[in-house]
């Protein structure tokens, strides 16, 4: 059986295990942290078989590698782990939520690795770390392949199964798609809820808690995230959230013209056109056995 090395054993890293575990794909698992105390209750809770402690000897050993770890120094790992085993490399992994920055680190410190097919599974949590991961995190959530002309085809085909196995719907695209598709589904989303808290925060003396239904607390979820986690996406994908933004703002500022005009019945039919919208993309998410 093929041996896992899992690189950052949070939520990601640690969730990858547990389905990889659930789903029977590999014989072993180890789990590397900068976190001593991350890796000790990755391996306290299961997710991983061993602590590796020795990061090339793990590497060495390794057929896959999932490299869980800020954007930034991913291009740094996924060099290191293609140059350590120039001839058998194992299969390399990430999960990135950016993709243009990673590739570009990559094809500026040399040729791009056969090895490594970048991904990002559209799946994440509000809670961070080894106790937060959970098997089911990717099932049936998008997980974005961006392969390279380089890209190993047995790479990008064991790639596909390992995700295929978590229940993951595999979508495959370029690395600019996916950042400019990602900046508008997820990235300019959260900045909004960032947005919108701040106001609420800043703006009222009575406690808006008393005073909200679900319907805030289901937007403003995802503004409990990581703050700095977020500052490092948003950065790095900063052109295609700012355009992103600009398309949602004139689309706001429109809905704003016809309630400050009192143009009611054509306000009315862009909440309508909104709504036949939402609805078509949740019959569009659902598993197509529901």
């Amino acid at each position: 059986m093929p041996r896992l090395l899992i690189i950052g054993t949070g939520l990601v890293g640690g969730s990858f295990a547990l389905a990889m575990r659930q789903a029977g794909c590999f014989g072993h698992i180890d789990g590397y942290d900068s976190d001593a105390a991350a890796a000790a209750t990755a391996l306290q809770l299961g997710h991983v078989d061993a602590v590796a402690h020795d990061l090339d000897a793990a590497i060495a050993a390794a057929d896959a590698v999932l490299v869980a770890v800020p954007t930034p120094a991913i291009a740094l790992l996924v060099r290191s782990i293609a140059a350590s085993r120039p001839t058998k490399a194992p299969t390399v992994l990430d999960v990135a939520s950016v993709k243009g920055s990673v590739l570009e680190a990559l094809r500026g410190s040399g040729a791009m690795p056969a090895c490594f097919v970048p991904s990002h599974p559209m799946a994440g949590s509000e809670r961070r770390g080894p106790a937060a991961a959970d098997a089911g995190l990717f099932r049936g959530r998008p997980v974005i392949l961006t392969p390279q002309p380089e890209t190993d085809p047995k790479a990008l085909a064991r790639a596909r199964d390992w995700w295929g196995a978590t229940g993951a719907q595999i979508v495959e695209t370029s690395a600019p798609i996916h950042d400019e598709m990602v900046a508008l589904t997820s990235h300019l989303p959260h900045l909004v809820a960032y947005a919108f808290m701040n106001w609420i925060d800043q703006a009222h003396a009575a406690a808006p808690a008393d005073f909200a239904g679900p319907g805030l607390h289901d937007f403003t979820r995802i503004a409990a995230s990581d703050a700095t986690m977020w500052r490092r996406i948003l950065s790095e994908n900063r052109a295609a959230v700012l355009a992103q933004y600009d398309g949602w703002s004139a689309s706001m500022a429109r809905f704003i013209e016809l309630l400050r005009n009192r143009r009611f019945d054509e306000l009315e039919a862009l909440l309508a056109d909104a709504q036949a919208a939402r609805l078509r993309m949740i019959d569009r998410s659902r598993p197509e056995h529901e």
